[in-house]
């Protein structure tokens, strides 16, 4: 039954308040396909806002495994304006969340 709802689907949109008690509802095969639930907070008022922007989000699986990090920020079909708007965006937000000092981590980089 797991198997099935996982290849019905493309996203899986979780609470955030219930995230931690998910990996061991919907087991190792939604992570193995690159299905790990997307978390959501419905406690804010603009719930739409917060549904796209978990539909449009990429989640980061493999943190903390090795000095390497592979982040997909486009398609082949995108020009080179919005991939590099893409790459920026993702970059940001990487060194926001990932290194203390934000902006300042892309030397890091």
């Amino acid at each position: 039954a797991k198997r099935i709802l996982c290849d019905s689907h493309d996203v899986f949109l979780v609470d955030d308040r219930v995230l931690p008690i998910i990996p061991r509802w919907f087991g190792s095969y939604f992570y193995r396909k690159g299905k790990a639930p997307v978390k959501v907070n419905l406690k804010k008022k603009d719930l739409r806002h917060e549904m796209e922007g978990a539909t449009r989000s990429y989640m980061v699986a493999n943190l903390g495994k090795g000095n390497n990090l592979s982040i997909p920020c486009g398609r082949v079909s995108f020009d080179n304006e919005l991939l590099s708007e893409n790459l920026k965006s993702a970059l940001d937000e990487l060194c926001a969340n990932v290194r203390p000092g934000g902006r300042t981590s892309k030397q890091y980089m």
